[in-house]
């Protein structure tokens, strides 16, 4: 049975053209899948709108609704039976948001603001995904010669879905240990100070829950974007003024990550990709310049506050 059969539209939705700046669409899976998930359909009517705009805008107006992002998305096709009738062009697409909490508290109250605006969402817990999703693959599979795959989002990647772990017996000590896995924060100073440090600041939202677990998966992926692990990272508290305005609620914290280069050329390159991503004000600074820079350090941070 194809998942998307439960969702159900109530009218037709508003639909408002996404700017540019706001069509930056976020990395996938960017927290731990938890074990509550709110899943959100929508009906993408062509536009002049690029996808990724469309896509984009989207995902900040339900961010902004949720207080969270998706941790993941995609698009089904054929458009869901439920939602052909609202179809106004036959290249009309439609996809799918799954945002994830940790209680069946808080995925209701997010429920209950998607219903002030009539915009209907599904809700359910691993164990339903679990067999929602053995059924709709086997479906799948019974009907077509289609060898279906799946990725939860652990770094195993995609694979047959009957080969992962989550389809297999034990899934729940897979998922306790890939809860655990993803917590766990690299050493700090794993290589030694290098002569050029990129300061990258980072803001873990409280909703995405565990600082910890947020914590690991930044470093993760900005170790990819950098291409080298930060060698330090620091708490900074309380938030400076300057970041004050990217908080999504009161016990948001503000991080900074250290990352090491050889050459100004090396920190300039990884600099260019974190600016492409919008983090905010990324510095370099050399080591002749660090002992100034932390002598002044407290100076700043008061002015700042």
């Amino acid at each position: 049975m194809n998942l998307t059969s439960m969702f159900r539209l109530r009218r037709p939705e508003r639909r408002e053209h996404a700017r540019a700046d706001r069509a930056a669409v976020p990395e996938k899976f960017s927290y731990p899948k938890k074990s509550v998930t709110l899943a959100v359909p929508k009906l993408f009517t062509k536009c002049h709108c690029t996808p990724e705009e469309r896509l984009g805008g989207a995902i900040h107006d339900y961010t902004e609704l949720t207080g969270i992002p998706p941790f993941d998305w995609e698009y089904v096709s054929p458009v869901p039976e439920a939602y052909q009738s609202r179809m106004t062009r036959p290249d009309d697409e439609f996809c799918v948001f799954y945002f994830g909490f940790d209680t069946m508290d808080e995925a209701l109250e997010v429920e209950a603001k998607f219903n002030a605006i009539n915009r209907h969402v599904v809700i359910r817990t691993e164990e339903e995904e679990r067999e929602n999703l053995r059924r709709h693959f086997e479906q799948i599979e019974k009907e077509s010669n289609e060898r279906v795959t799946y990725d939860g989002g652990d770094g195993r990647g995609e694979m047959y879905w009957r080969d992962h772990p989550f389809f297999q017996e034990g899934w729940r000590d897979y998922l306790q240990q890939v809860r655990r896995d993803r917590a766990a924060v690299p050493e700090k100073f794993s290589y030694p100070k290098k002569p050029i440090t990129l300061h990258l600041p980072v803001m873990f939202t409280k909703s995405l829950g565990n600082t910890e677990e947020q914590l690991a998966d930044a470093i993760r992926y900005f170790t990819k974007v950098a291409g080298i692990v930060p060698f330090n990272w620091e708490h900074k508290s309380p938030i400076p003024k300057a970041y004050q305005s990217k908080m999504r609620r009161l016990g948001d914290k503000l991080y900074l990550l250290r990352f090491g280069f050889d050459t100004m050329e090396e920190a300039l390159a990884a600099k260019s990709r974190f600016d492409a991503m919008n983090m905010g004000v990324v510095t370099i600074t050399e080591e002749a310049e660090e002992p100034e820079n932390l002598r002044r350090a407290p100076q700043m941070d008061r002015e700042e506050e």
